[in-house]
């Protein structure tokens, strides 16, 4: 069974905002990818759970079938992108959607995919929302 990439929704864990991170399903295993905690003290976080096993999971979003090699690059990517602990604006959401930025540039994600693009498009909407 091939891994595939979710975006997952929480309730907020921290003000008003839904916590996002993403979800790396391989079979039984699965990896969760996140930054957690508030400005200044953000912190990246990876952990083995099942998201909808969570109290606070919403939903989540398929983003893409992985390659078996993929799983790593995601880890990687998730790695390189700096968590800004100075910008007031920024948090768990801006993460995710960098690391899918930065997939995209390695060419793990195709942005021109158009199941992708309409995902994209609902996780653009969905920035900044609320429970």
């Amino acid at each position: 069974m091939s891994p595939k990439l979710f975006v997952v929704f929480y309730r907020p864990r921290y003000g008003n905002f839904l916590h996002w991170a993403l979800h790396i399903e391989k079979g039984e295993e699965h990896h969760i990818i996140e930054v957690d905690g508030e400005r200044p003290q953000f912190k990246r976080n990876t952990f083995m759970e099942n998201p909808k096993e969570s109290g606070t999971f919403l939903r989540q979003f398929f983003i893409a079938v992985l390659g078996e090699d993929d799983v790593e690059r995601v880890k990687s990517a998730a790695q390189s992108v700096p968590v800004d602990n100075e910008t007031v604006e920024w948090d768990c959401q801006d993460y995710v959607l960098e690391i899918l930025d930065k997939l995209q540039e390695d060419f793990v994600l195709d942005k021109d995919d158009e199941d992708y693009r309409d995902v994209r498009k609902i996780l653009m909407e969905e920035r900044g929302g609320s429970v």
